[in-house]
């Protein structure tokens, strides 16, 4: 009988070498492996006849996806039936396998390529499972699996899991594990039919049911972290806190803050006067000014005497808010540290011989909070739920005395279910938009119009530059979901960072010669992905901040809070592969000094559904509704969904999934002395993100 918490290299199939092989994928207990869930299932579970096979169509037989859920690959040509001849020859070197098999009504012959271990396998006379494609009047590379009395099929005539690479493991194997484990767990009849319906289902609704209870248990598991961080944290002392009088809010700032800014900034104040340390949640959606709001309190910190650290995703929204916050308090030493120890400074205006400062960098800035000893630590979109105090104490050598902590994040997500989730978190909603601030106008455009779309970019871009009555040129972003080409069937057409840049360039010359565009007024254009040398990413945004560079090609690495202020334009190419958030906060890359701004998706597939969908996203520009879009588009049915960005990156839950995160709530309220099976797991997980984090 095997435990949750159990060595892998306790079950039965598993020794030294895969152990080692499992560790490198951080699984190395039974739950871990267990919590490897599959990629997709294929439906092997349709049981012809060779007869009703051989009678199948090319479109009956051609493997197509479900409708109720687009994990799931259906029309696999499965039969039961006894293998009457086998042969084996070579063509080249190519190996091929053919067995004639036989039922009842008829036969029909296999056919398999370069696999050596068949011959050992099949044996004439035996009757298997066949499950595979139908072509030329055979089965194509065929699995099969032998029938026997007493057993369960795990590898055809059912719904068959399909797993991601995981080392050296081979899929066959890795089911014959895991069906292992889920016939042996040790007093856990809940648990088995979970992992069962996970692993080897029944049907798609199983699924579906399965996934939802781990969602369930992820939430339940935030809460139950969420309530103990608010005990925890009553018993803290701030180190520093602000006198009434020593307040700083009428500030000379180069803009006016919405009301929502002003009473978000207001309560911030409020508790930084408090004894206890701050523990804030300031969401708002893309564009509503949150750094602005941090960073006026963060100041005032900084001008009584106190150090600050803003801790950010990237080092290129470092590098951002280092000189956009640097421009606008002029009267502040500003800091920006990277993970190589290069530091670039900011000096006040004042002359001072030793003075407070606001320090900006990544989380490897962590490593450095004990020598910086600061009063305030701010998070820009918070990625780790429930480490940061953790994290803070370790760094501070778990001092009573702990710093203001505000967390920031764009995650769209309603405030009564903010509230039950978040429940050790006060929390300030900016729910409008500054009034220089305008959405990007956005359209879908059809295939058979993107040229036009691209020449009519150009003219935007050219007419700015001709114009020479602004001093900023207008600037384009497009953006690609990968940086090569794929070259798997299914994402062949998916739009590539690299391959983009060259038919842009080709179309480029086009358009020029059409426009009659002399070589010196030509639009700079230029690739940024996270393949590029650190040095290369750094000069690239150098230049486009210098407005060097008209046209930014780049991976959805802009996405996270990247502040482009002169960008006009942006293109989603293969805009179908994001969800609805996402795109959301693409979009938010443009027009953020309040000028007008466009969004054009390039769809690369012609789907009415997919079609649909983005309509609704060029109609609406509301995040927390695109967010219930994207549940409503995707619904229950679609087993992995949408990758969600902001607040958390999830293990199971959707932050969208209101229905879930009700349940944990009345749950939770219930009985919240209750343990989630799934505690253990998810905090390895965040610790080990929180040490890969930390060390990038």
């Amino acid at each position: 009988m095997y435990q949750l918490d159990d060595s892998v290299l306790l079950i039965k199939g598993i020794g030294t070498n895969l152990q080692e092989s499992l560790s490198e994928f951080r699984i190395d207990q039974v739950l871990d492996l267990l919590l490897f869930l599959p990629l997709r299932y294929e439906d092997r579970s349709d049981i012809k006849t060779i007869a009703e096979i051989k009678s199948l169509s090319v479109e009956d037989a051609t493997i197509t996806k479900s409708e109720e859920n687009q994990k799931v690959k259906t029309n696999f040509a499965t039969t039961k039936a006894k293998v009457s001849k086998w042969t084996e020859y070579r063509k080249g070197r190519l190996l091929i396998g053919r067995a004639t098999i036989v039922d009842e009504t008829d036969q029909i012959n296999c056919v398999w390529f370069n696999n050596k271990f068949l011959k050992n396998k099949i044996i004439v006379g035996q009757e298997y499972f066949f499950s595979g494609n139908l072509k030329d009047g055979s089965l194509m590379q065929a699995t099969v699996e032998k029938v026997a009395d007493g057993s369960e099929n795990i590898h055809t005539g059912r719904l068959v899991p399909i797993y991601s690479k995981l080392g050296d493991l081979k899929q066959g194997n890795l089911r014959r594990i895991l069906a292992e484990i889920i016939s042996k767990l040790y007093k856990s009849a809940d648990l088995e039919q979970v992992f069962r319906d996970l692993h080897f289902p029944s049907s798609i609704d199983k699924i579906i049911t399965a996934r939802e209870r781990l969602s369930l248990e992820e939430i339940l598991y935030l809460m139950q972290k969420s309530a103990q961080n608010r005990a925890e944290h009553q018993k803290k002392a701030a180190l520093y806190s602000l006198e009434e009088s020593a307040k700083n809010t009428n500030l000379e700032l180069p803009f006016s803050l919405t009301q929502a800014q002003e009473k978000a900034v207001a309560e911030i104040f409020t508790d930084l006067s408090k004894k206890a340390p701050m523990n804030r949640l300031l969401v708002g959606d893309v564009g509503s000014g949150k750094t602005i709001v941090a960073a006026i309190p963060a100041c005032d910190f900084v001008r009584n005497g106190q150090n600050v650290c803003l801790i950010v995703p990237t080092k290129i929204l470092a590098k951002q808010h280092f000189d956009n916050l640097s421009n606008i308090f002029k009267e502040i030493d500003f800091e920006l540290i990277s993970s190589d120890n290069k530091k670039t400074k900011a000096k006040s205006e004042k002359e001072t011989k030793k003075t407070a400062t606001f320090y900006i960098g990544t989380h490897s800035l962590l490593n450095k909070i004990k020598d910086i000893n600061p009063s305030l630590v701010i998070y820009d979109e918070q990625q780790r739920f429930g480490v940061k105090h953790r994290q803070l104490e370790e760094y501070l050598d778990q001092r009573k005395k702990q710093p203001h902590l505000l967390s920031m994040t764009a995650t769209p997500i309603p405030r009564s279910l903010m509230l039950s989730i978040f429940s050790h978190l006060d929390l300030s909603y900016l729910d409008q938009m500054p009034n220089s601030r305008k959405m990007a106008t956005t359209w879908l455009v059809p295939k058979e119009k993107e040229k036009k779309a691209l020449e009519w970019l150009v003219k935007e871009l050219l007419s700015q530059n001709e114009a020479g009555k602004e001093d900023r040129k207008k600037q384009a972003i497009i953006i690609c979901p990968f940086i090569n080409p794929s070259s798997y069937k299914a994402t062949e057409n998916v739009a590539a960072v690299k391959e983009s840049l060259d038919s842009i360039k080709k179309e480029l010359k086009i358009i020029y010669q059409n426009l009659n565009v002399d070589k010196k007024n030509q639009l700079k254009i230029e690739a940024l992905h996270s393949k590029l040398e650190k040095t290369k990413q750094a000069k690239i945004i150098e230049d486009v901040y210098a407005q060097k560079i008209q046209i930014l090609v780049s991976t959805p690495m802009v996405e996270v809070g990247v502040d482009l202020p002169n960008a006009d334009i942006i293109i989603i190419q293969s805009a179908e592969r994001f969800g609805l958030s996402s795109l959301h906060q693409l979009r938010g890359r443009v027009g953020r000094k309040g000028q007008e701004s466009y969004c054009l998706l390039f769809n690369s597939k012609s789907d009415e559904m997919i079609n649909e969908r983005l309509h609704k996203f060029c109609q609406e520009k509301n995040g927390l509704k695109l967010a219930q879009l994207d549940l409503e588009n995707r619904g229950a049915g679609d087993i992995l969904g949408y990758k969600q960005s902001g607040l958390n990156d999830l293990h199971f839950a959707s932050w969208t999934n209101v229905e879930i995160i009700n349940q944990a709530r009345d749950q939770f309220k219930k009985n919240p002395d209750q343990k989630s099976f799934l505690q253990k797991y998810l905090e390895k997980m965040n610790l080990l993100e929180t040490v890969d984090s930390a060390t990038n």
